[in-house]
């Protein structure tokens, strides 16, 4: 851990930036949605679903969530939806405002995961 942040943490805040940036420039450009923008955001759901199959195997090597399992996997499953709702929304309105909502899941899987790492490490500490 990073400054108590674990590495899952670092990759979502690399992945998410990232996905953010290339579609805030594709939006600035005024352009639609395209193969780099979809797929950035493709690439963060991956993320997503690799973390996932890591949250169901941690607890087998031995390490225990310190807050509430139920608000953790709440908190996972729906970070799951945002990048997934985003990309649905950049297929069915084709402009550069849904660029702009792509651009949007980054930070939202962030914050997400910045709240499931509390959640698994501090929460009752």
């Amino acid at each position: 851990m990073l400054w108590g942040y674990d590495g899952w943490f670092w990759a979502s805040v690399v992945i998410g930036t990232l996905s953010c940036l290339v579609c805030l420039v594709q939006a600035l450009r005024g352009r639609e949605p395209d193969d780099f923008s979809q797929g950035s955001v493709l690439v963060l759901e991956l993320f997503l679903l690799v973390y996932m199959v890591g949250s169901i195997f941690l607890p087998m090597y031995g390490s225990e969530a310190s807050g509430s399992v139920l608000e953790y996997w709440g908190y996972l499953l729906t970070a799951l939806l945002i990048p997934a709702g985003t990309f649905i929304w950049s297929l069915v309105e084709r402009s550069r405002w849904s660029t702009l909502i792509l651009a949007a899941a980054g930070p939202v899987v962030i914050i997400m995961v910045y709240r499931m790492n509390y959640i698994w490490y501090y929460q009752n500490l």
